[in-house]
């Protein structure tokens, strides 16, 4: 045991400066702007999307096309990411020893001296592309490491075994974007983010892949609506005269969809084109465009967001506020998810390494956490505590401080007791137990009350009967001690 601590003690301090230069900045440049048309100027969704499963070295240059072009797509993932941003963080010491506090200290100095917010934010492209990297720089001029910055890297640099193979092993730097083979990196030097890694597949499972199919649909659904308030959707019929001229065809072609698409085109002279199939329009209602449009919409939502109720209603209806809350605890729930992954992937490849270099192998390991806790509804709280107070239920000031965030005046002592303003209710008093027959368990509400109405009743009655027994038998004897007494003669009368 005492060999291994040796051993990570003695690990060498990362290399300083930076390994992703601007000039791999300046390549990753330049395959963006060969892809500024439209999917790089491919019609065809089927040769992209082939792209995109076979990981080709346009694939991220499609992905990140596919966000800046949808404003559903981006909206959703900003969705996502902002509800991972707003959430308190904070850097907690491995346990009460003083080594923790210091280390805990350390790694809180270290942050706090980065923009890390915005360090955060770009971590957080990981969801949408598959996975994000970040290059840590350090100054190791003193003989320790010192985190001076932490750079974002575009993830088309890099790859995780030859391309084409499983991304299974080490992280490659790629000298320009569609290289396919790369220079290994030292992985200390980097925060990677892997969003879903499965079959350990460490590129991930993009989101942006996966809500292709809908975004096309919904773009050029988009195209055709246009197209139709423009033009109507009538069909473009071009005659050629060569049929075995495949250039002569496709000249009609394009002159026919040109018709159909724009309002001014070129042609040559003496072309031909049916003028009744232009102006016939399909019977179909324009409507239609708008609904699939939406369908496609709720689709890419509730792909990101995993809820469509707080972004359009119940789905184009009113909905409910239970459908509502439970839509909004699913974007929850992969919030939380998210915080959590985020977490561990910063404390395994940030606050440890930093630990050990300079505290050593021993060194108990800080941990960022963010707060994941449900919300607590302050109205909801201040009503129970009033409710308390009344009954009689003491506050201090401070602890009415804490639990509000409101200051304490100069005035205030924090340990002194607020008065209620209102007058105090005294509890209710308890009513005692009522005795229910054997087996009432079993019986429903109704029953059991029923019963027990039936009992108190005969307890009264019996208490009856034996009351008014006492009270007739007393009336008796007094009518019997006032009565005259009769003598009766043999003869038959009385006297």
């Amino acid at each position: 045991m005492a060999d291994v601590a040796t051993e990570i003690a003695a690990t060498p301090l990362p290399p300083k400066g930076q390994i992703v230069s601007t000039e791999a900045l300046y390549q990753t440049q330049i395959s963006l702007y060969r892809n500024s048309i439209a999917f790089g100027g491919n019609r065809n969704p089927s040769s992209i999307w082939a792209t995109l499963v076979y990981n080709h070295p346009q694939t991220m240059a499609y992905l990140r096309e596919l966000e800046d072009k949808d404003e559903d797509v981006s909206n959703a993932l900003d969705t996502l990411r902002l509800s991972v941003l707003g959430r308190d963080r904070n850097i907690e010491p491995g346990d009460d020893s003083q080594l923790a506090l210091d280390a805990r200290d350390f790694i809180k100095d270290q942050l706090d001296e980065l923009d890390f917010h915005t360090v955060l934010d770009c971590i957080l492209d990981a969801p949408g592309y598959g996975f994000s990297v970040q290059e840590m720089i350090f100054d190791t001029s003193e003989g320790q490491a010192s985190l001076v910055g932490i750079d974002d890297c575009p993830q088309e640099l890099f790859l995780f075994g030859d391309r084409y193979q499983p991304q299974i092993g080490p992280m490659q730097l790629l000298p320009q974007p569609w290289a396919s083979t790369g220079a290994l990196v030292p992985e200390e030097k980097f925060i990677i983010f892997t969003y879903r890694k499965r079959s350990r597949n460490r590129m991930g499972r993009p989101l942006l892949k996966s809500v292709f199919w809908p975004s096309w649909f919904k773009r050029n659904v988009q195209r055709l609506w246009m197209q139709y308030a423009e033009k109507g959707p009538g069909t473009a019929v071009v005659h050629y005269n060569d049929p075995n001229s495949a250039t002569e065809k496709q000249q009609a072609v394009d002159i026919a969809q040109a018709i159909v698409e724009n309002t001014a085109i070129a042609v040559p002279n003496g072309f031909s084109y049916d003028k009744e199939l232009l102006t016939v329009a399909r019977a179909q209602d324009p409507a239609i465009y708008e609904k699939f449009f939406s369908k496609m919409q709720y689709s890419i939502t509730r792909r990101i967001m995993g809820e469509t109720l707080t972004s359009f209603g119940n789905e184009g209806g009113g909905g409910s506020k239970a459908q509502g809350d439970t839509h909004a605890d699913t974007l929850d729930q992969r919030s939380i998810e998210l915080c959590m992954q985020l977490a561990s992937t910063i404390n395994r490849q940030a606050v440890r390494p930093l630990v050990r270099w300079n505290f050593g192998p021993d060194a108990p390991l800080p941990k960022l956490k963010f707060d994941v806790e449900e919300a607590e509804d302050t109205g909801d709280r201040l009503e129970i505590d009033t409710g308390l107070q009344k009954m009689g239920k003491q506050f201090s000031v401070g602890y009415i401080a804490d639990r509000y965030d409101v200051p304490i005046t100069k005035e205030e002592n924090p340990d002194d007791v607020l008065k209620s303003a209102g007058p105090v209710v005294p509890p209710l008093p308890v009513p005692p137990p009522v005795k229910l027959p054997s087996g009432a368990f079993s019986e429903s509400e109704a029953e059991r009350q029923a019963r027990q109405e039936l009992g108190e009743f005969d307890d009264l009655f019996s208490q009856l009967k034996l009351d008014v027994t006492g009270l007739l038998k007393e009336r008796v004897e007094e009518i019997a001690e006032s009565a005259t007494p009769v003598t009766v003669h043999p003869a038959g009368g009385n006297s």
